[in-house]
């Protein structure tokens, strides 16, 4: 017997896929993530990205279908506003399940079942339903299997809780996003490029770096969520005699309301303070972010620019726009070794505004080459969301666990 498990993300799998192996001991299970509905497609590769690391852990074969997101859109088109566990979730359901039914075929499969049975949020029978209506006629059996009761939802959520698992706050496609998710959902929609503090992007390489020590290199990990004030830049432009010039934002500067025009006061070291606004200009030899080793509290609109344009800085009016948010975000650290260890370092897990920062092959370099010290107790390294705003996740690990901790010395590193 060879069952086909369609898997729908890792928080529904962990505890289904462990109690399929228990009631089916003598069957093989092969795992399919095949998900198009699922949308930004950053959010769609942190659910795979976990979603690999349990069928890893419990050794799972596992095969990833196609992102055919505009397939899927075609699938739901007229039904876009319906409610969750509407028309739109059965469609969505016939779609995913049809592939799989398909996907069962081609590796030889007699069963298949889908851990959308495990989520609190879909509804059972309609789930049962699409099951049998897609395999019927196929020589596929579907299995309908009610895992949610005797505590199965509880223990579902300790499981995912010990392992430290993503756990989404949306179903996954962008009607749901809009619907389900409380406050600003732009910000699962926008990238800045890089790894910015509390972005997806930062989580999914804090999930991938995550995923290579442990899986491939068999080291332990350790995850800590903490809350910090995030800062994101969504638009900026400053102008002098009618020309932008190239330039970044300082963290923490507040928007602008409307059009700010200024005229240069005067020039104290290397800042250029202006008559209204607050607006200041930093001058730097060459173009570059900066993070911020502490947050001073300092709230107040500054471009950094090169040093060149000093001449035309001081002469001429600036004309800025800017809009910003500052809030409270969450963010992770990812210990890889041992809390105790000898000595620990830390490195950034995001990114400046010019993308600066470590990659995931450094990374791998250095846990590769470091392996043997981190077994051993004598070494561990830090990975720390939000670096770049202060270091507010390196404070929380001190304070949290006693520890301290000193930077990587690294060339890609901000």
């Amino acid at each position: 017997m060879k069952i086909l498990v369609h898997i729908c993300c890792a928080p529904d799998a962990v505890y289904f896929l462990k109690k399929l192996r228990e009631d089916y001991p003598q069957s093989q299970l092969v795992g399919f993530f095949y998900d198009p509905n699922i949308h930004p497609y950053e959010e769609y590769k942190l659910r795979f990205l976990e979603t690999q690391r349990i069928c890893k852990e419990l050794r799972i074969e596992l095969h990833e279908g196609e992102y055919d997101l505009e397939g899927w859109l075609g699938a739901v088109k007229g039904y876009e506003e319906e409610p969750e566990r509407g028309k739109r979730c059965e469609l969505c359901f016939d779609y995913r399940l049809l592939r799989s039914v398909e996907f069962a075929g081609e590796v030889g499969a007699t069963h298949l079942t889908t851990t959308l049975l495990m989520s609190p949020k879909k509804e059972f029978l309609m789930l049962k339903e699409s099951g049998e209506k897609v395999c019927k006629g196929s020589g596929i059996e579907f299995l309908a299997l009610d895992y949610r009761k005797g505590g199965g939802t509880q223990e579902m959520f300790r499981l995912s809780k010990e392992l430290e698992i993503y756990h989404q706050d949306y179903c996954g496609c962008i009607y749901g996003l809009f619907k389900q998710k409380k406050g600003e959902v732009q910000w699962d929609l926008l990238s800045s490029g890089g790894r910015r503090p509390g972005s997806k992007e930062e989580l999914l390489f804090l999930k991938e770096v995550r995923l290579f020590a442990e899986q491939e290199l068999r080291l332990p990990c350790r995850e800590w969520e903490f809350g910090f004030l995030n800062w994101k830049l969504l638009s900026g432009k400053l102008e002098v005699g009618g020309e932008a010039l190239p330039s970044f934002v300082r963290p923490y500067s507040p928007s602008i309301r409307g059009v700010l025009k200024a005229d240069p006061l005067e020039k104290v070291g290397n800042t250029i303070y202006y008559s209204r606004g607050g607006l200041r200009v930093v001058l730097m030899e060459s173009l570059k972010d900066e993070p911020l080793e502490l947050f001073d509290g300092l709230c107040e609109p500054t471009f950094l620019v090169p040093a060149e344009y000093e001449g035309l800085l001081l002469k001429n009016r600036a004309v800025a726009t800017l809009q910003t948010s500052i809030g409270p975000d969450k963010s992770i650290l990812l210990l890889v070794g041992s809390q105790s260890a000898e000595e620990i370092e830390f490195l950034p897990a995001d990114t400046l505004q010019d993308c600066r920062g470590i990659s995931l092959s450094q990374v791998k370099d250095i846990l590769l080459k470091e392996r043997k010290d981190i077994l051993k107790g004598s070494k561990a390294y830090l990975f720390a969301g939000a670096s770049s705003l202060g270091n507010p996740g390196v404070r929380y690990f001190e304070k949290r666990t006693g520890r301290k901790v000193s930077p990587l010395v690294c060339s890609q590193t901000f």
